[in-house]
């Protein structure tokens, strides 16, 4: 099967509306025996990601673009029922996003893969105050942060986030990975907030989760002066 022309017949079928066919599309991929986390890159990761172009390149409307996302995000629930939860692995991830369907979307793909490889997942979502995902954080302890997407004028904000957590101590040895929307877009902007990692979609998040090694961050005042932000000065 040859999912550069499926993914194209199932774009066509999310920007139409038509979700009979993509519901079909998604039957048959599974019905051959690819794996659904093959699905998740393979399809339904890639055709979020193409909607949002259409989008933002004017290709197609609002109305069109929501239509899309909700139908893919309905097939996203169907196929994450057929991933096949393994045991517990004792580790956590907090999910945030940005506030869009699409990075909701790319949010929920992220902790529907952490969730069946074992991992305790709390989505918050997306427009969650600062200072409530840090108490948040203290609470849970997780081993990972992974915040999905961002637009331009929020990266500042993202990074502002960070600091906050850093500063205050948080969860010293806790990883921030980031991934899709504009770290997609933007080569090197993850190292600009000072996150620890980089995925490039769900799937990956779950591998550089499951391999990443644990950061010791201290306090602010005890870790050397922070390098300038020139891309994310000029992003905002």
């Amino acid at each position: 099967m040859d999912m550069n022309i499926v993914l194209d017949s199932y774009v066509e079928a999310l920007i139409e509306g038509n979700r009979k066919v993509a519901r079909d599309i998604v039957r048959k991929v599974l019905s051959t025996g690819i794996k659904s986390e093959e699905v998740y890159r393979n399809l339904l990761f890639p055709a979020m990601e193409r909607i949002d172009i259409c989008y933002r390149e004017s290709e197609i409307s609002f109305l069109v673009r929501n239509v899309a996302i909700r139908i893919n995000r309905f097939l996203t629930d169907q196929v994450q029922s057929q991933l096949l939860p393994r045991e517990s692995t004792g580790k956590s991830a907090i999910i945030i996003c940005a506030e869009a369907e699409a990075e909701e979307l790319g949010g929920q793909m992220c902790a529907d893969l952490l969730e069946a490889a074992g991992w305790d997942c709390y989505f918050l979502g997306g427009g969650v105050p600062d200072d409530e995902i840090s108490e948040f954080i203290g609470k849970v302890d997780p081993s990972a942060l992974v915040i999905y997407g961002s637009t331009p004028s929020g990266v500042p904000l993202t990074r502002k986030l960070i600091e906050r957590i850093r500063e205050i101590g948080a969860c010293p040895l806790m990883n921030v990975i980031v991934t899709g929307g504009i770290y997609n877009r933007v080569e090197g902007l993850w190292e600009e907030i000072q996150a620890d990692y980089y995925a490039s979609d769900p799937v990956e998040v779950l591998e550089v989760a499951s391999s990443a090694n644990q950061k010791l961050h201290l306090p602010k005042d005890s870790r050397a002066p922070k390098k300038r932000r020139k891309l994310v000065e000029a992003i905002a």
